[in-house]
């Protein structure tokens, strides 16, 4: 650490850290254009000069490394005639019109003392402004080539997509190879037009309703990243949201949803009055009167078929608060457990998986801990699209030397990335995964004192795994056998390996089994319980974990406490004041099988739209149909809005305050921005007048007395508040009191249960396999601009990015269907058929295809079947085998097409 004076001030630099970025971390502000806390040294503006005693010359400070005991001046007659000069070159090519030059560049000329610029005779650049992006333009004209946007783009990014052209005088940025913004690979993360020092790349929004009259911090209410961000306001309006430099979840980075997809809060499609059904028309009512029509609905039908007829479904969108809110109600004012969440359809084999090796249900590490992995396998998951910001992360972390094993059917782009592919048939994760143990135990790569110490039932797993050698395991997922042992031996001898996994792992018919395939892997090799190891799950929603967190859940209460635990009982009855239901409540999945059987008469869904994404849509759609009585609470009229009987408008995340945990256990601050429009009465303030007029007085629920009370019932949150979570980025639980400052790795002093536990998994089929009939596996996922149904992002302007679900197949099956790219394409499972426009691909393998669900015209999900994980009832959304037919094809080719691939699959 060496020491060192700055303008006199004593200064402690960090090991190879510049004058610049020690004065920057210290508070001192040195005059610059090209350099940035977040990227490399580079040098080129010359702004931030500096005088170093004993050195010749003028160093620029932002290349200088601090030494021990070195005397540095940052402020001089000298270097500000210096820096004089330089401002007056780089004005001298601005816009002539002196309002249209740069303001930081206007803000150093005012500074230095310059009040005109010499240099009139050279020629002004007329370059036309490049518009084409949805959300930012380039003004080359405002550009100084301080090649601050090209860095951004290549090192925190990753992408390449932007870099200098020409030479001297002529030097500019160019998109792709000049073909502007919109047409390149640029992913539009916004970290070109955060570093840009001089408006050359701006906002539009920014450019419409002008700069920022105050700034207030949030966090995103997208991906389970859970990225903060402080949000610009001018007029009670919001024009930018900038990601926070000092985050340990984002590092000043963003991805094009969080940076710029929050305009869906300015939709003019939002609801903004409660709407009754009225024959087939639709009403807008008052809010009292809509908020007694859900209260006496429901006493009305638990006064004729009791209380198990009523359910409620929250959401992994909402904040802690309103998901603790709803199962309140479900379980106080309406008394019944059957209450979940929209997590119920992604992540909930995790939850069993984790927990039967474990005995806990979330990350054991922290996304920080990727700086510290020597190795990551990636498995079931694609976060550069899913998860960009940490997607982004990843690729840093593999130009610094990690090395990535990814596990996935298709090619993603960190396929490129990766030291191994092991590119397996959809369902057959467990298969894989025990032959990955079998060759490290082969090879004699286990960590025999980590197992002795601090595992159980060892013996039992190790007989169960014997038979799933590489080549076993060839047979069943198409890796070939020595790309598995090589992917075994890099993953038990990096010395720290960890694992992190999406919806690739958990929504499978067997998705918890292949959740503790792969958490056996971890205890196997001692690669869990310290820094850059461990399973650590990339949660889809922002509040994937929170809404399960808290209790949001049929069979359990808040952090899985058992809800026949008698202290658990008196704990609820003392602080809640009414007793938990004895009966256990319905999962998502039985929820429908009891409104079919006429079991279930009414529900409230709050934030999901359930008519959209479930599998298996016709049988949700039959269900919906037979309610008495729905509600449904979202920022849009959505696709179960059209069953419900009453439509709530909600609240946006800027629009109310609260907390979201991300995918590392990190609770973190929501904050109010803007008022919701129109006088919208927040979700919280719908549950407790609904309670109120049922009866239940809920008291003061305001967001921060909501989460006190959930501290007080769980016990891995007990020092968790809202004065603790406005510093240091929120915490990450467990909590467990007030002295407590988080925990970012888990099981450093052991297992909940004492030992982890090896548990014993077979390969079982997936729920359809390929067929004559139905030759093609189709696998589901989400594409970059758009988030899960699209309920948010189909009102922004991210349409103009995707606007439409497509179909990926390979090169092969489209030339023996007959199919050019974009060409339409019939797709017919044992349950429906739906038609999209294909795009060929190099990414899936021949017999496979893919698609998403953001569109809710196409329907996609009437293909899937309602096959489920038997543990947690997680739907298999990642299998199921469909047929495809051209839509114009004739006869004659559609029959020797259905002969070819038929001769295929029985191959």
């Amino acid at each position: 650490m060496p020491s060192f004076t700055i303008d006199g001030k004593k200064i402690e630099a960090r090991p190879g850290e510049t004058v610049w970025s020690a004065a920057h971390r210290a508070g001192i502000v040195i005059p610059h254009l090209c350099a940035s806390p977040n990227l490399k040294a580079y040098g080129s503006c010359r702004l931030c000069v500096c005088e170093v005693e004993g050195q010749k010359g003028l160093p620029a400070s932002c290349t200088t490394p601090a030494r021990e005991g070195m005397s540095v001046r940052t402020d001089s007659e000298t270097l500000n005639r210096h820096r004089r000069n330089i401002v007056e070159l780089y004005l001298s090519e601005q816009p002539e019109n002196a309002l249209d030059a740069s303001e930081q560049l206007r803000t150093y000329a005012a500074r230095f003392g310059l009040r005109k610029v010499r240099y009139k005779s050279v020629k002004r650049r007329q370059y036309p402004v490049d518009a084409s992006n949805p959300y930012f333009a380039f003004d080359a004209n405002k550009c100084i080539a301080c090649a601050r946007c090209v860095r951004a783009c290549d090192e925190m990014q990753g992408t390449f997509a932007i870099s200098m052209e020409g030479r001297g005088y002529a030097s500019s940025v160019v998109a792709g190879n000049g073909v502007g913004f919109a047409a390149s690979n640029c992913v539009s993360c916004g970290a070109c037009v955060k570093e840009c020092p001089t408006d050359a790349l701006f906002e539009k929004a920014v450019a419409e309703y002008g700069k920022p009259e105050y700034v207030a911090r949030t966090t995103c209410a997208y991906c389970g990243v859970g990225c903060n961000f402080d949000v610009g306001v001018r007029a009670g309006r919001i024009v930018t949201m900038k990601p926070v430099d000092a985050s340990p979840v984002n590092w000043g980075h963003a991805c094009v949803k969080g940076r710029f997809g929050w305009d869906y809060v300015y939709s003019k499609d939002r609801l903004r009055k409660p709407l009754k059904r009225v024959g087939t028309e639709w009403v807008p009512i008052e809010w009292d009167e809509a908020l007694r029509m859900v209260a006496e609905n429901f006493m009305r039908i638990r006064a004729k078929d009791g209380p198990d007829a009523l359910a409620g479904i929250s959401s992994s969108r909402g904040t802690n608060e309103e998901n603790y809110l709803m199962q309140k109600f479900m379980r106080c004012a309406v008394g019944t457990n059957n209450i979940d969440n929209c997590a119920r359809v992604c992540h909930s084999a995790t939850v069993s998986g984790m927990m039967e090796v474990f005995g806990t249900w979330a990350a054991t590490n922290s996304l920080a801990d990727l700086e510290q992995a020597k190795l990551l396998m990636l498995i079931g998951s694609n976060p550069t699209e899913g998860h960009p910001v940490t997607g982004a992360r990843i690729k840093r972390a593999v130009r610094k030397g990690m090395k990535l094993i990814v596990i996935d059917p298709r090619k993603i782009e960190l396929t490129r990335y990766a030291a191994v592919h092991l590119q397996l048939k959809p369902g057959t994760n467990v298969a894989l995964f025990n032959a990955l143990a079998n060759a490290i135990l082969a090879e004699g790569l286990e960590n025999k004192d980590y197992i002795q110490a601090h595992t159980e039932n060892f013996g039992a797993w190790l007989e169960a795994v014997k038979k799933y050698t590489p080549e076993a395991a060839e047979a069943i997922t198409g890796v070939p056998a020595e790309k598995i042992r090589q992917a075994a031996r890099l993953y038990a001898t990096s010395g720290a390996s960890m694992c992190a996994h999406g919806l690739g792992v958990s929504e499978h018919k067997y998705g918890s089994y292949g959740i503790m395939g792969m958490c056996n892997l971890a205890i196997l090799t001692g690669n869990v319980s310290r820094p850059g190891t461990g399973i650590n799950p990339l949660r889809g929603q922002n509040n994937v974990q929170g809404s399960c967190d808290v209790g949001s859940m049929p069979v359990y209460f808040s952090s899985y406490q058992k809800l026949d635990d008698p202290a658990v009982q008196a704990k609820f009855l003392n602080i809640t004041g009414r007793p938990i239901p004895a009966r256990k409540g319905w999962k998502i999945p039985e929820m429908w099988d009891a409104v079919l059987e006429g079991k279930l008469r009414g529900l409230w869904v709050l934030g999901y739209d359930v008519a959209q994404t479930d599998p298996n849509l016709h049988k949700v759609h039959a269900a919906l149909s037979k309610l008495d009585f729905l509600v449904v609470s979202d920022l849009f009229f959505n696709e179960t809005c059209k069953f419900a009987h009453l439509a709530l408008p909600g609240a946006s995340f800027v629009e109310k305050d609260g907390t979201f945990t991300n995918g590392e256990r990190r609770i973190q601050r929501v904050h109010k921005i803007i008022d919701p429009p129109d006088g919208i009465v927040p979700d919280l303030d719908q549950i407790a007048r609904v309670a109120k007029h049922m009866g239940y007085d809920m008291g003061d629920i305001a967001a921060d007395k909501v989460m006190a009370e959930i501290a007080s019932l769980t016990p891995p949150m007990n020092g968790v508040s809202y004065d603790r979570l406005e510093t240091n980025f929120g915490l990450q639980w467990p909590v467990p009191n007030a002295a407590s400052n988080g925990t970012p790795i888990m099981h450093l002093q052991g297992f909940p249960r004492g030992k982890a536990h090896f548990a014993p998994v077979e390969y079982l089929p997936p729920g359809e396999v390929p067929t004559a009939d139905y030759p093609f596996t189709l696998v589901t996922g989400r594409v970059l601009h758009h988030y899960n149904s699209g309920a948010q992002t189909r009102h922004s302007k991210l349409v103009e990015f995707v606007n439409q679900d497509v179909l990926e197949l390979h090169a092969e099956d489209a030339a023996e269907l007959g199919l050019r790219d974009g060409a339409p394409v019939k797709i017919t499972s044992a349950r429906g058929a739906v038609t999209l426009n294909c795009r060929i691909s190099e990414r899936v393998p021949p017999g496979q295809v893919f698609t998403t669900f953001h569109f809710p015209e196409v329907e996609v999900n009437m293909l899937l079947s309602s096959s489920a994980d038997a543990l947690s009832k997680c739907p298999e959304y990642k299998v199921l085998t469909v047929r495809l037919e051209p839509v114009h094809a004739t006869k004659k080719k559609s029959a020797a097409n259905g002969k070819a691939i038929k001769a295929r699959v029985i191959a």
